[in-house]
């Protein structure tokens, strides 16, 4: 498994980029985590909204939006459940199993992958630190969950 993390400028783009794909019939939304809704009773605005009402609690951070891309070998033939599942242990080992976030399941490479959209803004207000994430805590994770 590779893992990419970005940090786009903006919830918007990071969810607008993954709903593109849905309504061009290559890529799902599987999941809803930490949402009031499942994933497929909720429009693009529902799901944004979640996000925006975090990323308000906290107007000094710059970086509010976590993208991340779980890439696998072509071999590998995923259930839905088990890729939900791989999604899940891993934002649990970044530290963000208690933040909303939305899994998509992309269908537009040679190679199974889902990409996961989140806030680092908590409930509280406070940020999580995505500083060297994926040196700490994503690469750890993916090994992790390889295993």
């Amino acid at each position: 498994m590779v893992a990419k993390i970005t940090t786009p400028k903006s919830i918007e783009a990071a969810l607008n980029y993954n709903e593109m794909k849905v309504q061009k019939g290559a890529a799902q939304c599987l999941y809803a985590a930490n949402y009031l809704n499942e994933a497929k009773d909720m429009n693009f605005y529902q799901k944004i909204e979640g996000f925006k009402r975090l990323n308000s609690l906290n107007d000094r951070a710059t970086t509010k939006t976590l993208h991340v891309s779980l890439n696998f070998d072509p071999s590998e033939e995923l259930a839905e459940t088990r890729l939900l599942q791989i999604a899940s242990d891993y934002m649990e080992r970044i530290g963000f199993g208690n933040q909303p976030y939305l899994v998509y399941k992309h269908e537009d490479a040679g190679h199974p992958h889902i990409h996961i959209v989140s806030t680092t803004i908590k409930a509280d207000g406070s940020r999580i630190n995505t500083h060297n994430i994926g040196r700490n805590q994503s690469d750890k994770a993916r090994k992790e969950s390889e295993q």
